[in-house]
């Protein structure tokens, strides 16, 4: 068990290191989900576009 100091100097240390720690999670999850997101729907096309209806009114 670790011990727990009631300096405040250690304490900012380790809410610095947790925070950190979750910073670099939070990074790792966010570039899993963007490389995820960026393969997800690549493919060819089957639309030619958005349909405007009858021309000419």
């Amino acid at each position: 068990m670790s011990k727990h100091s009631n300096d405040p100097r250690d304490q900012q240390q380790r809410e610095a290191q947790q925070a950190q720690q979750e910073a670099a999670k939070n990074q790792q999850r966010a570039e899993e989900a963007e490389v995820a997101g960026r393969h997800k729907n690549d493919g060819q096309k089957d639309h030619k576009g958005a349909d405007k209806g009858p021309r000419g009114q």
